[in-house]
């Protein structure tokens, strides 16, 4: 597992209400939690959280759509 994904995932299960699925925000959370020695790496966990977050909010909302229409 690569560095940003480990880190992303620990941050995330420490801190679930910090982060979503806007990268923005997602930046200044990171730059209160953690010490990160690199912007770029604070920007690619930043990222990686967004993404993942918004991957689990489109498939919540499909979900509930398939169970709306049954």
């Amino acid at each position: 597992m690569d560095r940003t994904r480990r880190l992303a995932e620990i941050l995330l299960e420490r801190h679930p209400e910090s982060f979503g699925p806007d990268y923005a925000k997602n930046k200044v959370a990171l730059r209160d939690l953690a010490l990160i020695p690199s912007k770029q790496l604070r920007n690619h966990i930043a990222g990686y959280l967004a993404n993942a977050l918004k991957e689990d909010t489109e498939e919540t909302e499909t979900t509930q759509t398939e169970e709306q229409a049954e």
